[in-house]
């Protein structure tokens, strides 16, 4: 039985208020530490570090309610920008070490980040604009025999059928997209730097997506995570299902 949408989305957040749990521990540790020193030396100093401990602890912890409020609800609370970014930037290594202390699976910890922005994507839909889309694939979808260079150009591809590839690029020429195929996170950040997309749809492993939804903030994405049936990184597939709603849902916003 399929777990409900609403639980894939926990992990992530759970980690993410224990982490700010934990942020919030540190920082009175620190306050109760230097008060005394602080206070020796006046009451600006003292006001100025009371100040930028609470302004720090203010945008996280709000920057994560509207995370969490806009993941569940579907509601766009996410106001202004930057909050998403720094909230993820500074809790989320910490989830990852939080799970790692408990003996999570980090991978579940993953696809559950993934979840939470792609709810986060849809939920912004009214700021989507859909007409420069990039669908970033990793070269693993290409089968291990074939010669073809694709990550330098993708009309070496003959679209034999033997792997995906060739779908999707029937698809981009279908729906206006721009297709590229990638090996690594570095070149995928050039060809999104280059192209400069209003959206992304990204297929990819859980890891890679996890990053590199990170490296690209602000512009939307929407993560697809790809199979594995052979094991990482060799002739894997993705569910085309996936792909066409996330092609429908940027298409449907302006393209």
């Amino acid at each position: 039985m399929a777990k409900p949408a609403a639980w894939s989305k926990f992990p992530f957040l759970a980690f993410c208020w224990g982490s700010l749990a934990l942020v919030v521990a540190a920082v009175l540790l620190m306050g109760y530490l230097v008060y005394p020193r602080l206070y020796g030396l006046g009451t600006v100093p003292l006001y100025a570090f009371l100040a930028a401990a609470g302004g720090f602890l203010l945008v996280l912890g709000g920057g994560l309610t509207l995370i969490t409020l806009t993941s569940l609800t579907g509601m766009d609370l996410l106001y202004p920008h930057g909050k998403r970014s720094v909230t993820v930037k500074y809790l989320f290594p910490i989830a990852v070490f939080l799970a790692k202390l408990i003996r999570f699976d980090r991978a579940v910890l993953m696809v559950s980040f993934v979840k939470v922005n792609n709810s986060l994507t849809i939920a912004q839909a009214k700021r989507i604009r859909g007409d420069r889309i990039l669908v970033l694939l990793p070269h693993c979808l290409q089968i291990d025999v074939c010669n073809r260079k694709i990550t330098t150009d993708l009309s070496n591809c003959t679209r034999c059928g033997r792997c995906p590839v060739g779908e999707f690029i029937e698809m981009g020429e279908r729906y206006g997209l721009k297709i590229e195929v990638v090996n690594g996170g570095t070149l995928a950040r050039k060809r999104v730097a280059s192209w400069r997309p209003q959206g992304i749809i990204a297929v990819a492993c859980e890891r890679d997506l996890t990053l590199g939804i990170q490296d690209v903030h602000p512009v939307p994405v929407y993560g697809v995570i790809n199979d594995r049936p052979h094991g990482p990184c060799v002739n894997t597939c993705v569910d085309m299902d996936n792909v066409g709603q996330a092609i429908q849902f940027f298409k449907g916003n302006g393209g």
